[in-house]
Parts: C-alpha cells; sequence; structure tokens
C-alpha cells in the first residue's frame, strides 16, 4: 500500500510513499547496469543470511543526483553534500500526466505555477511516467520526459526552490546536461513514483520529506520519499 493514516504528534496525516522497493529485475536506463544480488553467507551452511548488492547510486526510484553528476566545477559537491534542508519542505505538484505521459516539460507548462514556485521550497513534476516505473517497463532514451533549458531557467529562477522532483528517469534529454547544469546545486530527484497517490485536493499543499543516502563522493543517493498531508 503505497498510502497510509498515521499519527505524528497527535495529529493525523496521510503518508504517501513515493519510493519503489528495489529489485534485481528493476528496468534501468538504457546502457546502465543492473542491480546483482550475491549471496556472501547462506544461513543453511553458517547460521546467518548476509548479500553483497551491486548495484548503481542511479538504480534506485527514486534517486537524487548529487551536483558532481552532471558539473565538472562541483566534482567536490558528491551525494553527501545533501543537508538537512533538502530532507524536510513544503511542496506542491505540477500534474501534466495524460493518456500516456508528457515527454517534454515546457516553460509554458510551468508559468500557472508561478506563485505557488514563488511560495513552497519544493515542487514535484508528474509527467505520467511513474506508472511507466511501477510497471517496470523498459525505457526508451526518446521517449523518457525532460525540461526544456528554459523550463529549467524558470524553475532556477525562483532561489527559495530547494527539490526538484520528477517521474523521469532524468530531467535532461539523452545526451544533453544542460538542466542539470542550470538546477545542479539544487536536489534534483528522479524516478519518483506513485505521485498520482496525491490527492487532488492536496496537490498544492502538503509536506514532503526526501532523505538521502549520503555516500561521500557518490554521483547520486538513493533517496526514501513521502508526501504528509494533514488531516
Amino acid at each position: 500500500m503505497p498510502s497510509k493514516e498515521i499519527i505524528l504528534s497527535n495529529a493525523k496525516f496521510l503518508a504517501i510513499d513515493l519510493t519503489q522497493p528495489l529489485k534485481e529485475s528493476t528496468e534501468v536506463y538504457p546502457g546502465d547496469p543492473k542491480p546483482v544480488k550475491e549471496v556472501l553467507s547462506d544461513i543453511h551452511k553458517t547460521g546467518y543470511e548476509h548479500y553483497i548488492y551491486k548495484i548503481s547510486s542511479h538504480n534506485f526510484h527514486p534517486h537524487a543526483d548529487a551536483p558532481k553528476h552532471h558539473t565538472i566545477e562541483l566534482q567536490n559537491k558528491g551525494a553527501e553534500s545533501f543537508g538537512l534542508e533538502y530532507c524536510f519542505n513544503s511542496a506542491f505538484l505540477i500534474d501534466l500526466s495524460n493518456d500516456k505521459y508528457l515527454v517534454e516539460v515546457k516553460i509554458e507548462h510551468l508559468k500557472p505555477f508561478a506563485k505557488l514556485l514563488s511560495q513552497k521550497k519544493a515542487v514535484l513534476i508528474r509527467t505520467g511516467y511513474d506508472k511507466w516505473l511501477e510497471a517496470n517497463k523498459k525505457h526508451i532514451p526518446k521517449n523518457i520526459p525532460y525540461l526544456t533549458e528554459s523550463a529549467a531557467r524558470f524553475i532556477a529562477s525562483f532561489d527559495n526552490i530547494k527539490v526538484i522532483g520528477i517521474d523521469s528517469l532524468t530531467i535532461d534529454p539523452s545526451g544533453i546536461n544542460c538542466a542539470h547544469k542550470i538546477l545542479g546545486k539544487r536536489m534534483i530527484i528522479e524516478a519518483m513514483v506513485n505521485l498520482h497517490e496525491i490527492p487532488l485536493e492536496a496537490r498544492e499543499n502538503f509536506d514532503l520529506q526526501t532523505s538521502p543516502l549520503r555516500i561521500v563522493g557518490a554521483t547520486a543517493a538513493p533517496i526514501i520519499a513521502y508526501a504528509f498531508i494533514k488531516l
């Protein structure tokens, strides 16, 4: 179940899990290595069970690209650079999904949300690709949603925005890293799932948790993400 009512400090919330469990069969960006699980210790032989996982930090749904991932000037900013200011923020959702999904997110899609962009600390963009991720379908680079340069610059014009999340594997089209460079000092979260679970009436006002695994020097951080809606 991706959502559940919970009690925190005597207040009731609807908590929505925006994270997908990682498995060996998870479809990855073409050319990336798939997760591999190896048995280090078999409980039937040693009395305890212990595994080794060989994974890319970009296999996780979702993950946050570290600043160093696409920007040579930020090579000292790995996944360890994400402090608490990136973990807990006021947020809203821009839902651009249709019967399939939207590939190109343009500035005209975002301009109607300028007021919310000026008020919140985090924005989540749903293209509809979250359903594709959840169904674990193979990825075709030319069909993966992305932000245009003008859309990325529009978001970057709001200094208050710390976190940009999207249900795509990447914010740039294949072979280009323009949006990553424009937004690289913020937390860029890719491959978010279950965004469709956020109720329509709550999409302009909820709290977002995006907790990274802060691996020193890593180009990305696995993210545990939850939306909290006060009831």
